[in-house]
């Protein structure tokens, strides 16, 4: 019987997939830490192992990398609540068979551990350097999603089409593809930005000049159809790697006949979807650091907390470039921290948009997490009560902070009875 190591600190979760391992005739044994994994892996030999990233007394890297140090290590597939790129790139660096984000589709991973556990045993690929990292930040949900996906293409040589809407990020993550995942340079080719008549010797000299290495193509939707079977051609001689970037749908472009069909399967071996800024409002704070940061040079230009909540109210249409381009003006003007709200541009103040995307992202926000909580079979589903207090929770404790910790003061504002308030706050919050 197949033996695999749980290493997950949840036990719940831990539970759940023990379930899934004995569902598919193997062995479970857990381990509620890092340490605890790596003793029971001295002490009997493993065919796989789960490991969480969060762990409490260690990272699960550190467990990865000492798990390689075995004399025949088992493959580990990674299940993590934090997927961060720098995670996502540092498993597959050390080895790791595959990347799940939770909260965990057990249905998913059920098949792939089962045909994981059915490969011939083999020694992982061999530790690969990796390259000085280019900054990419975000923890919201979509963004974790990418991050996987990034991480499966830097180790492989397949090619990959990475989409979104202008200014998401599409070439910066093409260029963290190329530099984690290879020693040649990146060549690009961006069709759009040459006449018809030139398009074409440009892109035979790009070829020829990134062969057995990555191309990347920007906009290939761009591409007229003969220099669509150009690229075609290439693939199937599978002579350089090619990364393809597309600020529109490639799908709506082959029903309408603008689009190979065949290169459009070609190219979407991995697919990358870089969500919207507006759609991962959650990251703003630290993209917006990060940005003002480089652009203020030495100078340390904090964001007042009334400059985050303008940044967090705009729809943000050209997305993290529109961003960077704020907190460069931002810089610019400020010349003493900290930064205000009348240091951004104008633009960002404008009321009537800002209360239009706030209200889109309030009911963005809702419905995806009753879609999350609707989840479950009719029989458990959630009373209405259960559901209005996980809503009010957070609502409560966000206006209690604005208001220095005062119950009080925060009745009086609110036009709310004192005693039905300390009365939510005990059951919600947990206050006396």
């Amino acid at each position: 019987m197949a033996r695999v190591l749980i290493i997950e600190d949840e036990y719940a979760l831990a539970a759940a997939l023990s379930t899934v391992v004995r569902r598919i005739g193997a062995e479970a044994v857990v381990a509620a830490s890092g340490q605890g994994g790596l003793e029971k892996a001295q002490r009997q030999a493993f065919d796989a192992v789960l490991l969480d990233i969060g762990l409490p007394d260690m990272s699960g890297l550190k467990v990865l990398a000492a798990l390689r140090e075995a004399e025949n290590p088992p493959p580990v597939m990674i299940i993590t609540a934090h997927g961060t790129l720098d995670n996502a790139l540092e498993a597959r660096r050390l080895g790791a068979y595959d990347y799940f984000l939770k909260p965990l589709n057990l249905a998913e991973i059920q098949p792939q551990l089962q045909a994981l556990l059915k490969l011939p045993r083999h020694e992982p690929p061999a530790v690969a350097n990796s390259p000085d990292p280019v900054m990419m930040i975000g923890t919201a949900p979509a963004m974790q999603r990418a991050f996987a996906v990034i991480a499966q293409a830097c180790a492989t040589k397949v090619p990959v089409l990475l989409t979104g809407q202008p200014g998401t990020g599409k070439t910066l993550a093409a260029e963290v593809i190329a530099a984690q995942s290879g020693t040649q340079p990146l060549v690009r080719f961006r069709c759009d930005e040459w006449p018809r008549e030139q398009a074409e010797v440009m892109l035979d000299g790009c070829l020829e000049k990134a062969r057995g290495g990555p191309l990347l193509i920007e906009e290939v939707g761009a591409l007229p159809l003969p220099l669509q079977a150009v690229v075609c051609r290439a693939l199937a001689k599978e002579e350089q790697r090619i990364l393809a970037t597309s600020s529109h749908s490639l799908l709506e472009a082959v029903t309408q006949g603008r689009f190979r069909e065949d290169l459009y399967y070609q190219l979407s071996v991995l697919h990358v979807s870089l969500p919207p800024l507006a759609e991962r409002t959650e990251d703003l704070q630290a993209l917006a650091a990060a940005l003002l940061k480089r652009a203020a040079g030495e100078r340390e230009l904090p964001l007042a907390l009334e400059s985050l909540a303008v940044l967090k109210a705009y729809a943000w249409p050209g997305n993290v470039r529109e961003l960077a381009a704020a907190m460069q003006h931002a810089a610019a003007v400020c010349s003493a921290p900290p930064v205000l709200p009348r240091h951004l541009p104008a633009r960002l103040l404008e009321n009537d948009q800002a209360n239009v995307h706030l209200e889109t992202a309030l009911k963005r926000a809702l419905v995806a997490w009753l879609d999350r909580q609707l989840t479950c079979p009719e029989e458990a589903l959630p009373e209405y009560d259960a559901l209005l207090a996980e809503v009010e929770k957070p609502l409560l404790a966000e206006l209690l902070a604005r208001f220095e910790d005062k119950p009080t003061r925060l009745a009086a504002a609110l036009n709310m009875n004192r005693a039905t308030l300390r009365r939510k706050l005990r059951e919600l919050l947990g206050r006396e």
